[in-house]
């Protein structure tokens, strides 16, 4: 994890001393996700959160480096129970803009995303991959079934006017999310968020 952090870093700081502009900002907005699964059981898009900050250093009025810090709240359900996935994303982004007062963009890239924490809700055993009815169905910490990391493709349209920035994304899950064997578990979910923008 140190090891990525210290790549966009790097990245970040040879765009910053070669670039032609740096912006920072500040995002909220919702994303609506589901968990893709081989199993029969299928899951259904569920909305919740994601904020963060974003870095953007230019190397000319066409293209820049995007870098964001992200948490954001993943939920999704399936025979009953709700799955709950806290996430803190790293994407990092080429972004090309057209236009000047007013910019509109796409943009693209991978995303790192580290998990915080995990639960379900229910009255079905969902991510252990048993499908077997829970002897609770309260909150229970299934942290220990998926793994500490994935990666994902983003893929972003989006406008800013002024300083305001709204984004629009898909964002698809390219790893397994399940530390249990047999089974393949992954993310995909459309972002939506509106941020506050300073440029320097």
């Amino acid at each position: 994890m140190r090891k990525i952090f210290l790549t966009l870093g790097l990245l970040l700081s040879s765009y910053i001393v070669f670039g032609q502009g740096v912006m920072i900002a500040a995002k909220v907005g919702t994303n609506i996700s589901k968990i893709r699964t081989n199993r029969t059981n299928d899951f259904s898009y569920k909305p919740n959160i994601t904020f963060g900050g974003v870095v953007e250093a230019a190397t000319s009025d066409v293209f820049s480096l995007q870098a964001e810090c992200l948490y954001s709240m993943i939920r999704s359900k399936s025979m009953g129970t709700t799955v709950s996935l806290n996430y803190v994303d790293i994407p990092l982004l080429a972004k090309f803009s057209v236009g000047k007062k007013n910019r509109f963009f796409f943009n693209f890239g991978p995303m790192v995303s580290v998990l915080a924490k995990a639960k379900e809700n229910g009255p079905t055993n969902i991510i252990d991959g048993s499908l077997s009815p829970s002897e609770s169905t309260n909150d229970r910490n299934v942290n220990r079934y998926l793994n500490d990391s994935n990666i994902s493709l983003v893929f972003g349209i989006g406008a800013m006017v002024d300083n305001i920035m709204i984004d629009f994304r898909y964002i698809a899950g390219l790893s397994d999310i399940t530390r249990v064997s047999g089974d393949d578990l992954s993310i995909s979910r459309f972002d939506v968020t509106l941020a506050y923008a300073l440029v320097f």
